[in-house]
């Protein structure tokens, strides 16, 4: 999978019906997530008769940042990351994104702030913004600007790095891609902006300065 189909192919919902859908297709992602190994969970029930809780990033060793060793936490950057424009009257979670077999990125995680339609047609079109923010293990993320289509040079925080900007294929709304390389690894922020009136690359721009100024 090529990295724009691997950022920005998550699930958009541009009805209220594609909403509902959408619900349904997390929920049981979430539950594939939330699932124990079975030999995971043979070894709890017997070194404890209480069962743990459990942790997302404790199922999977490909999705908590700290397991995989990376040099910034994806989820951790919160909504202070972005400009105040485009930031949720209250605060959303970010939502960790398990990377699939084909995903160039070890650990993501993914910002809604999508507006839904001020009416009862169930055909009414969303405005979608939601960010995916991932790093991915050194080598694993193609950073050349040859390899990149359409990609442009842009230095976030002294780091050269990339911009690609295009058209979400799903929704039609603004897409921009940002590829930093870091001493280890890279990070990369992929956003749809379909609901706020800023120009999306500059978005991608503003996270990618936070990121690059806490990462080597």
């Amino acid at each position: 999978m090529n990295l724009t189909a691997s950022l920005s192919g998550d699930k958009i919902m541009t009805t209220v019906k594609g909403l509902t859908r959408g619900l349904l297709t997390l929920a049981a992602a979430t539950a594939c997530l939330t699932a124990l190994p079975a030999a995971h969970a043979a070894a709890t029930v017997a070194a404890q008769d209480k069962p743990k809780q459990i942790t997302l990033g404790d199922l999977d060793p490909r999705v908590d940042a700290k397991t995989v060793g990376a040099p910034y936490d994806p989820c951790a950057l919160g909504w202070g990351a972005f400009p105040a424009k485009v930031r949720p009257e209250t605060d959303k979670k970010p939502r960790l994104r398990a990377p699939s077999a084909t995903d160039v990125f070890r650990t993501g995680c993914r910002y809604d702030n999508g507006e839904l339609p001020k009416n009862t047609d169930p055909n009414g079109k969303i405005k979608n913004f939601f960010a995916l923010v991932v790093w991915a293990k050194p080598g694993e993320m193609k950073t050349a600007q040859a390899d990149q289509p359409n990609s442009q040079p842009h230095t976030f925080g002294g780091k050269a790095g990339l911009i690609i900007s295009g058209t979400n294929k799903t929704s039609k709304e603004p897409l921009c891609t940002g590829i930093i390389p870091l001493a280890n690894g890279t990070a990369a922020i992929a956003i749809t902006n379909g609901r706020f009136g800023i120009d999306t690359c500059s978005v991608v721009k503003h996270v990618g300065e936070v990121i690059a100024g806490k990462t080597p």
